[in-house]
C-alpha cells in the first residue's frame, strides 16, 4: 500500500509510486498546505529567462487558484477559483514552455488539451480534488499503470496520529506491506507497522537525468510534463520498472 496527498501534475518519484501500489490511498482528508505540492507543480522557466545560479531554483510553479481557502479546510473540500481563466492560461503557458521539446506535441499536448477542457467546467466544494485526481491519472494508460486508488476519506481515520492512522488503513485494506517515501522517516513510527505485520519499504528511487532543453545543471522534481516532454515513453516506463537494483530500501539511511 501507498498512500499521498492528492498533486498537480506531479512529478516521476510519485508515477514511481503509483506503479509499486496494489492501492494507492489518496489523503483527500488532511488539511492543506499553502507552500504545499498539492495544488501546484514545478515546470520550465520561459526561454528568455537565463538560467539562474545554483543557489536559486531552476524552475517555476505553475499553481491552481483557490476559491476562499483557509488553513483548516480539508483537501477533498478545496473548491478551484472557477473566476479566473486558470486552466486557458496553464494549458496556454505549458505550450510556451515545450513546443519546442520533441515529444511534446505527440505524447503531452493530446492528454493535456481534454484534460484542461474538463478542468475549466469544475466548480464548488470537492473540485480542486476532482482535478487532481485526473491529473495524476493523466498519463497512467500510456505509462502502463494500473493503480487501485482508494480515497481515505472512504476509510476509517481513527485518530490522529499520522502513524496509527496509516496502519489502521492498512489494517483495512488487507496490505502486508507499506510503501513509503523516505520523507515520512521523519515521523513515521516503524514499530507500529511491525506490531501488526506490516512491513514497511522506503522509496529510493533514482531519479534519472534527461535532456531538458537548456544549459546548465539538471533541474530535479519536474513535473512528468517536462519528462514526457524530453523523453521517450519507452524509457519513462523502463524508468519505473522494477530494476536490478531495486526500488526498495528495508530501512531509511541511519535507522
Amino acid at each position: 500500500m501507498v498512500a499521498e496527498q492528492p498533486h498537480y501534475l506531479p512529478w516521476v518519484d510519485f508515477h514511481e509510486q503509483l506503479a509499486r501500489a496494489g492501492t494507492f490511498v489518496v489523503l483527500d482528508n488532511v488539511q492543506w498546505l499553502r507552500r504545499g505540492w498539492q495544488r501546484r507543480t514545478r515546470v520550465a522557466l520561459p526561454h528568455n529567462v537565463p538560467q539562474p545560479p545554483p543557489t536559486e531554483p531552476g524552475f517555476q510553479w505553475m499553481s491552481i487558484p483557490l476559491e476562499n481557502p483557509h488553513r483548516d479546510t480539508l483537501i477533498k473540500d478545496l473548491a478551484v477559483d472557477a473566476r479566473q481563466p486558470w486552466a486557458r492560461e496553464h494549458l496556454r503557458m505549458l505550450v510556451s514552455l515545450y513546443a519546442k521539446r520533441p515529444y511534446f506535441a505527440s505524447q503531452v499536448l493530446p492528454r493535456l488539451e481534454p484534460f484542461y477542457d474538463a478542468a475549466a467546467r469544475e466548480s464548488g466544494p470537492g473540485s480542486l480534488l476532482r482535478v487532481l485526481l485526473a491529473s495524476m491519472a493523466l498519463f497512467n494508460e500510456p505509462l502502463g499503470l494500473t493503480p487501485n486508488l482508494v480515497l481515505a476519506s472512504t476509510l476509517d481515520k481513527q485518530g490522529e496520529d499520522k502513524s496509527a492512522r496509516l496502519v489502521a488503513y492498512c489494517r483495512q485494506l488487507g496490505a502486508h506491506t507499506y510503501y513509503s517515501g523516505l520523507g515520512s522517516s521523519l515521523y513515521l513510527q516503524v514499530g507500529l507497522f511491525r506490531d501488526v505485520d506490516v512491513r514497511v519499504l522506503w522509496q529510493r528511487f533514482r531519479h534519472p537525468e534527461y535532456a531538458q532543453g537548456r544549459p546548465g545543471r539538471f533541474v530535479h522534481g519536474m513535473s512528468l510534463v517536462d519528462v514526457l516532454a524530453n523523453v521517450q515513453l519507452d524509457e519513462v516506463r523502463q524508468w519505473l520498472e522494477p530494476s536490478p537494483w531495486g526500488p526498495f530500501a528495508p530501512r531509511p539511511p541511519g535507522e
